[in-house]
């Protein structure tokens, strides 16, 4: 699995399937030159065929040309992450560069260079009789990567528009928000708010530690389900997805009986990394764009419009959230007994870190105030009252945090009016 995800995240690996395939299509149309056309009774269309000396002023000129256009290309991109970095986030960068568009762009010019150079390598005059075809199969590469060289102009243009990268944000989120709601949906699988006790005696608790130390980027529940079941343990999952470890750091928590023997590859059902990935966490997702907002609140870019825009997309994103909001997701077996026990974070964890460094930034901005406000607002009438009263005491920590010498009455007037369709939210029913 984390060698299937370094694949996956990896940048060269698109480009180099398009340039095997280049590489393929290169010996085909050098083959058929060779012979297949010699053979046939019939001329192929005069825009079909070339010669051999034309074959290589095209080929020469089309390997240059899309050369030049892969460099613009690379540059395009460098800035593009440059702008990323400087106006957005560093953790943002991740969304453009892994994009696959990006680097199928990247990959359909270097491959039409690859096919171009080769076909002119492999072009030797006593080799071929007659006209070849390489040429004009050049040509129609050479008139795909305009294609594709327009179509990156406008991806590259959209994309560092602040609107479509937070929405591209957002919808990973909901993404793996969608895919935790699968995983707890199963008829074996529930939410509890407290941490179930161990209903059987156990002879041993066995506390194995990290390997490594790192992010813990992924934790293959069903693995660890399985084993605790065959063997009639519970296992314990002490840290979330996201969190640092370090190799005195306790994963697992093992109860088990006397005999029952514990293998190595246990523990590595908990993948590390060293840097956290939004796939299984979903705080991640949340986080950047948190980053987004706080830079655009710095003094530098002073860009409240944008804070405000991703305070409304968080609120979507929490709502998803928070239908489950236990803090502990606990795989059963046939016996309705735990076998496996993986924490989560609760509401208030959730509010506190995404929503507290946008409220201490923005403590001088009336706009963010409102915006929080409004906010909570939304996340109170699609919740339950659990998650009501943890939104209730956050935005009292976000009122009484703001500095009010700043205020006038009529901010005061603004501001009472969302406090009260506030109030009204949490004490609405469910």
């Amino acid at each position: 699995m984390k060698f299937l995800k370094t694949i996956r995240n990896s940048i060269w690996v698109i480009p180099v399937i398009y340039c095997l395939m280049a590489l393929a299509l290169a010996l085909i149309v050098v083959y058929i030159d060779m012979n297949i056309l010699p053979l046939l009774n019939f001329e192929l269309a005069f825009f079909l065929a070339t010669s051999v000396d034309l074959a290589k002023e095209i080929l020469g000129s089309i390997s240059g040309a899309l050369l030049t256009m892969t460099t613009i290309t690379f540059s395009t991109i460098m800035v593009v992450l440059t702008t990323y970095s400087s106006q957005f986030s560093p953790r943002v960068l991740t969304n453009f560069v892994n994009d696959r568009r990006t680097m199928r762009v990247l990959g359909v010019f270097m491959g039409g260079f690859l096919y171009s150079i080769l076909s002119l390598a492999f072009m030797q005059q006593a080799t071929f009789e007659g006209e070849v075809i390489s040429a004009i199969v050049a040509v129609m590469l050479a008139v795909l990567c305009l294609f594709f060289f327009a179509y990156f102009i406008h991806f590259v243009a959209s994309s560092i528009q602040v609107s479509n990268l937070i929405n591209s944000l957002v919808e990973d989120v909901k993404e793996e928000i969608e895919k935790e709601e699968k995983r707890i949906d199963q008829d074996h699988v529930a939410v509890s708010g407290l941490k179930p006790e161990v209903v059987e005696s156990y002879d041993t608790t066995a506390a194995l530690q990290s390997e490594d130390f790192g992010f813990i980027q992924f934790m293959n529940h069903d693995r660890l389900f399985e084993w605790a079941e065959e063997n009639e343990a519970v296992i314990n999952v002490e840290q979330l997805v996201g969190e640092f470890v370090t190799t005195s750091t306790t994963l697992l928590t093992i109860h088990h009986d006397e005999g029952t023997e514990i293998p190595d590859s246990l523990i590595r059902n908990i993948e590390l990394g060293k840097e956290r990935s939004v796939y299984q966490d979903v705080d991640y997702g949340l986080q950047k764009i948190v980053d987004v907002a706080i830079r655009a609140l710095s003094p530098g870019i002073n860009d409240p419009n944008t804070a405000v825009q991703c305070i409304h997309y968080l609120s979507e994103a929490l709502i998803k959230n928070f239908k489950y909001t236990g803090t502990y997701v606990i795989y059963n077996d046939e016996n309705h007994l735990g076998r496996l026990v993986v924490r989560r974070s609760s509401v208030e964890d959730k509010l506190y870190k995404m929503l507290s460094q946008i409220s201490f930034y923005g403590r001088q901005d009336v706009t963010i105030l409102r915006t929080l406000i409004e906010a909570l607002e939304n996340i109170a009438l699609n919740s339950t009252d659990d998650v009501k009263r943890d939104i209730e005491a956050f935005s009292r920590y976000v009122y009484d945090g703001f500095d009010e010498d700043v205020l006038y009455d009529i901010d005061y007037k603004y501001i009472n009016e969302r406090q009260v369709r506030l109030s009204e939210a949490l004490d609405r029913a469910e």
